[in-house]
Parts: C-alpha cells; sequence; structure tokens
C-alpha cells in the first residue's frame, strides 16, 4: 500500500464547507470533489471520458475515464484522502486502496499542478478561496507521454462535455477588475443561467488582484472569450496549452 504526500500552503482559506454551511475544518470529501473536478476537466481536454457524478449512468461493469481512478456506484475509488491541518501548510496524503497505474499517478500529478499554478483548491471557487502553493508532491516523479495518454484513455463509460480544460482561459498577471467586470457583463453567458454554476472565477490575494480563470461550453463561447480580452490587450493562457505534451 503506497503513500504520496502533497504538503501544500494555503494562501488564502479553502472551503470544504459542511452540511450547515460551515468551514470549521476541511473535508475530505470538499478536497475530493475538487480534484475530481479538476481532474475530469483535464481528461475532457485530452479527449477521455467524464461522466456527470452526479448521474448514475457509470458502473462496475461500464465507467468512464475519471470513475476509473474515482470510483463510482460498484467502483470503488482507488486512493484514500488523509488530512493534516498543520499551522502554515496542510498536509494530504493520497493513500493507495487499490494499485493505480503509472499513467493515473502522472495524471493526478498534472492536476494538482493546474490547481495550484492556474485554479484553485475546495468549494465555492468563485470567490477569492482555494488559492494554494505545493511544498511537496510526491507525484512529481510520474510523468506520461502522449502514446501513454492514447493507450489509458479508452473512451468508456457516460461522458458530459463540460468543464473542459481545451476550452479554458486563465490569467495569472496583470489581473485588472475592470476588465474582468466587463468581461463578465458583456458576455453573459459567464454569469451562469438557471441550474448552470458561473464559469468565470476572479480571485484576490492581499486584497490584490491575483488570479482569473473562465470557460466556455462550446467553442463559439470559448472564441468569444479570447476574442474579448485579445481586444483589451490582456495576456491570456489558453488551457489548450497545459496539454501539450499529453495530446
Amino acid at each position: 500500500m503506497r503513500r504520496f504526500t502533497v504538503l501544500i500552503k494555503p494562501l488564502t482559506p479553502i472551503w470544504t464547507g459542511d452540511a450547515n454551511r460551515r468551514n470549521t475544518t476541511l473535508r475530505e470529501t470538499g478536497i475530493i470533489g475538487s480534484l475530481r473536478w479538476w481532474y475530469e476537466a483535464l481528461l475532457r481536454g485530452l479527449g477521455g471520458t467524464a461522466c456527470d457524478p452526479s448521474d448514475t449512468k457509470c458502473n462496475a461493469e461500464k465507467h468512464c475515464d475519471a470513475c476509473e481512478l474515482f470510483g463510482c456506484t460498484g467502483w470503488a475509488r482507488k486512493f484514500r484522502l488523509d488530512i493534516e491541518k498543520r499551522r502554515d501548510n496542510t498536509v494530504l496524503q493520497l493513500i493507495e486502496l487499490r494499485e493505480m497505474g503509472d499513467t493515473e499517478l502522472a495524471l493526478l500529478n498534472e492536476t494538482i499542478k493546474i490547481i495550484a499554478d492556474y485554479g484553485s483548491l475546495g468549494g465555492r471557487i468563485a470567490e477569492p478561496n482555494g488559492l494554494i502553493e505545493i511544498e511537496r508532491n510526491d507525484l512529481e516523479d510520474y510523468t506520461v507521454n502522449k502514446a501513454q495518454v492514447r493507450e489509458y484513455l479508452r473512451g468508456r463509460g457516460s461522458c458530459t462535455d463540460n468543464p473542459n480544460v481545451a476550452r479554458f482561459i486563465f490569467i495569472n498577471k496583470n489581473v485588472k477588475y475592470p476588465v474582468v467586470k466587463e468581461l463578465k457583463d458583456e458576455l453573459s453567458f459567464l454569469k451562469g443561467q438557471t441550474n448552470k454554476a458561473k464559469r468565470y472565477f476572479y480571485k484576490t490575494y492581499q486584497k490584490k488582484p491575483f488570479r482569473f480563470f473562465a470557460y466556455g461550453e462550446n467553442h463559439e463561447e470559448y472564441e468569444k472569450i479570447k476574442y474579448f480580452l485579445k481586444l483589451k490587450k490582456t495576456q491570456f493562457v489558453e488551457g489548450i496549452e497545459l496539454l501539450e505534451g499529453l495530446r
């Protein structure tokens, strides 16, 4: 039974609220849910399948690429997550319950790096929560190439199309709130609709603009986001750039 340690330093609070919407302790379910959300987005960008976990179509006999690692009805998750909150950092222990392949570990490593470098961890990501730095990562030794990814992603099981890293944009430098405000007002689809969450995320750190990311539900929306930011001469990173070497 292998153990992998990921030591993180939270820059802003990590939200994993309980049933009463209180954030008094870090809950394993909240961190697992966040890891899975980003893992699914990564797999979709790579051409893999990732279901809607609230749907019960995946099962032990036929399940998506995301459920292969994170589990579904009749198919247990391959690892357990233990959390130790310290004064200045937090220890995430990934404990293997069933054998995880090198490709799975490498994709999980890529997921954690995307969260730390471009995204956020935990719930309520539409607020400043969840900004982290990685201080130690036992998964760093696991890397993967295109051939290994193609072999692993078999396109099995149920699949939804969003979120998809290939349709994300990320801004980590020179985030300007007036541009963010104008963007969400101009492209109203980012604000979300009935039964659809918002799709833009503006982060501050120490009361200063720090990070912004957003995604389109389809190619047309994605191109509109890019076109607007180019008009505003705002530098950004396309999600597809994070997939280079993996596709």
